[in-house]
C-alpha cells in the first residue's frame, strides 16, 4: 500500500466511526426493544397497556383519535373533575405528548408504546446534530440508552416516561450549544433561546417537576454571575412557574395525592406538619433499600445521589498541577441544582413508594449524566474514570431490567366481546362509572369513544357525583336507588345503571 492510499484512507477513517456511532445512537431505542423481545419470546413492539395508568393514557388518545375532544371526562377517580375539558387527572401531558402520533398514525394496541421510541430515537438525532458530541462520546450515550435500567423497565410501556426521556435529551443538547455560544466557543445564533425556552415548556407540560430544567438555562442567561439581573429573572422564574401550574391546572381534574391532601389543610399549621411528615416518611422510604422489597429502584435511588454528588464535586473541585482545589464552575452548579430540586419536590410534595418516584426522576438522572458525558473528551483522566465508575453502578441492574420481561402478561388475548355498544350510549359525550380502578384495555377498545371512563366508585355517598351511567361488573354492588336506574345489560360485562334526572 503507498503512502498516499494509507493516508486517505486514514482520513476518512473518522468520518466511517463517527456515522457507525451516530447510527447505534440513534437505533439505540430500537435495539433494546429487540433485545427484549429476543430475551421474552415475545414481540415487544405488540406490546398493550395492562396497567391502569396505562390504559388510562391509552383511552384518552384514542377518544382523541376518534373524537376529537368531544368526548365525557375520562380517566380520573369519581368525584374529581377538571374545571375546563374532559381530560382527566393526567390533563395536557399525554395530549403533548402523543398527539402527533394520533393524527398521523392508526389507533393501535401498541400506539404509544410504538410512539414513545420514535420520540426516543428522533430525540437521540437531535441532540447529536445540536450538540456535535465526538465519536467517544456518542458510542458512551448509546451504551448509556442500551444499558439504563429505568430506561429499559419501561421502554415498552404506554407511559409518559420515553417522551420525558426525548425532551430532556433535546433540553441539555440545546443547553449546552447555548452554554458555548455564551461563552464563545461557538457564535452566537438567533434560534438557539427561543428553542431552549419552548423545549422547556414542553418538558414542563409532559411533567411539571421538569420546571426545574429552567434554572441552568437561566444562569447562563445571566452570564453565570450574581446580579441584579439574575435576581429578578428568578424571580419572574418562580410567578412564571406559578402561573404556568395555574394554567395547567385548569385543564387537570385533581387527584388526592400528598400535594392535594396537604392543599387541604385547614390552617398554615397544619399544612406544614403535613409537609415535615411527608417529607420525612419520604426520605427514610428514599434511602431504605428494602422499602419497596426491590434492589433496582433502591440502586435507581442512590444512583440518582450518586449522579448529584460528581455534579457538585465538579462544581467545587478542580485539579491544577496534579492537586485538587477548590474551585466554583457554574455549568456543573446549575445542572446540580436543577437535578437537587427535583428530587426536593418529590421528597416535599410527592410519594416516594413503588414506582412513583423511580420513574419521576429516571429521566432527570439520565439527562445529568449527559450533561456529564457531553463533557467527557474535554476533561481529564480523573473525570473519565469517576464517570465511568458511576455509569458502571448505575447500569449494574441492566441484566435483571431485560430479563423481568419474561413473564410480561401483556401479550394475553384481551377477551373483548366485539359487540358495539354505541346504542345504550348514544353519539353524546358521557360519562361511564366503574366501581375500583381495576379494568382492563377490553373494556376501554368496547365502550364507545365518546364515553368517558371514570374509575374510583367504592362507597354508597360517591354514587352522587353525577356519572351518567355506572356499570356494576359480576361482584360489584348495584348503585343507590336514590341516584341511578336500571338501564340495561351490558352483554359480557354486567348491568348498567343510568342517572336520574330530576
Amino acid at each position: 500500500m503507498s503512502v498516499e492510499a494509507g493516508t486517505s484512507h486514514l482520513g476518512k477513517s473518522p468520518r466511517y466511526l463517527r456515522l457507525l456511532s451516530l447510527l447505534l445512537l440513534v437505533a439505540s431505542p430500537v435495539l433494546v426493544m429487540l433485545l427484549l423481545s429476543l430475551m421474552s419470546g415475545q414481540n415487544m413492539f405488540l406490546s398493550k397497556p395492562i396497567f391502569n395508568d396505562e390504559m388510562s393514557y391509552w383511552r384518552l388518545m384514542y377518544s382523541i383519535s376518534e373524537r376529537g375532544f368531544d368526548f365525557g371526562s375520562t380517566e380520573h377517580l369519581v368525584g374529581y373533575v377538571a374545571p375546563y375539558g374532559p381530560l382527566g387527572s393526567h390533563g395536557l401531558s399525554p395530549v403533548a405528548a402523543w398527539l402527533w402520533y394520533v393524527l398521523l398514525f392508526p389507533m393501535t394496541d401498541s400506539a404509544l408504546v410504538i410512539a414513545g421510541v420514535i420520540m426516543l430515537s428522533a430525540a437521540l438525532l437531535l441532540m447529536y446534530l445540536i450538540a456535535r458530541p465526538g465519536i467517544s462520546e456518542t458510542l458512551l450515550i448509546a451504551l448509556f440508552t442500551l444499558l439504563y435500567p429505568p430506561l429499559v423497565r419501561y421502554i415498552n410501556l404506554s407511559m409518559m416516561e420515553m417522551p420525558c426521556y426525548a425532551c430532556v435529551i433535546v433540553y441539555m443538547a440545546l443547553l449546552l450549544r447555548y452554554e458555548k455560544e455564551q461563552s464563545g466557543a461557538l457564535p452566537r445564533s438567533f434560534w438557539t433561546l427561543p428553542l431552549l425556552f419552548v423545549c422547556g415548556l414542553y418538558c414542563t407540560l409532559l411533567r411539571m417537576s421538569n420546571v426545574v430544567l429552567f434554572f441552568p438555562a437561566i444562569l447562563i442567561f445571566c452570564h453565570n454571575r450574581l446580579s441584579l439581573k439574575l435576581l429578578l429573572c428568578l424571580v419572574l422564574y418562580a410567578l412564571g412557574t406559578l402561573a404556568f401550574n395555574y394554567c395547567f391546572s385548569l385543564f387537570v381534574a385533581p387527584y388526592p395525592d400528598a400535594l392535594y391532601t396537604l392543599m387541604q389543610s385547614d390552617s398554615l399549621a397544619e399544612l406544614l406538619r403535613g409537609l415535615w411528615l411527608n417529607t420525612r416518611t419520604n426520605i427514610i422510604n428514599y434511602l431504605d433499600p428494602f422499602s419497596d422489597n426491590s434492589l433496582p429502584q433502591a440502586m435507581a435511588r442512590y444512583f440518582y445521589l450518586l449522579v448529584l454528588l460528581a455534579l457538585l464535586g465538579k462544581t467545587l473541585l478542580k485539579r491544577e498541577g496534579g492537586r485538587m482545589r477548590l474551585t466554583w464552575r457554574w455549568a456543573y452548579f446549575g445542572v446540580f441544582a436543577a437535578g437537587a430540586a427535583g428530587l426536593l419536590i418529590v421528597l416535599t410534595i410527592y410519594y416516594v413508594f413503588d414506582w412513583r418516584d423511580y420513574r419521576t426522576l429516571a429521566p432527570l438522572a439520565y439527562c445529568m449524566v449527559l450533561w456529564l458525558l457531553l463533557r467527557w473528551s474535554g476533561e481529564g483522566r480523573g473525570f473519565r474514570l469517576g464517570l465511568a465508575a458511576l455509569m458502571l453502578f448505575g447500569l449494574l441492574m441492566a441484566p435483571e431490567s431485560y430479563g423481568h420481561v419474561a413473564q410480561d402478561p401483556r401479550f394475553y388475548p384481551d377477551e373483548s366481546t366485539g359487540l358495539d355498544y354505541s346504542e345504550l350510549f348514544g353519539d353524546e359525550a358521557c360519562t361511564l362509572g366503574l366501581y375500583g380502578t381495576a379494568y382492563d384495555l377490553a373494556l376501554m377498545k368496547d365502550v364507545p369513544a365518546n364515553v368517558g371512563i371514570c374509575g374510583g366508585i367504592y362507597e354508597e355517598n360517591t354514587h352522587g357525583y353525577g356519572m351518567d351511567y355506572i356499570l356494576s361488573l359480576p361482584g360489584d354492588p348495584a348503585p343507590s336507588p336514590e341516584y341511578y336506574e336500571y338501564y340495561a345489560p351490558m352483554e359480557g360485562y354486567g348491568d348498567l345503571y343510568r342517572r336520574l334526572t330530576d
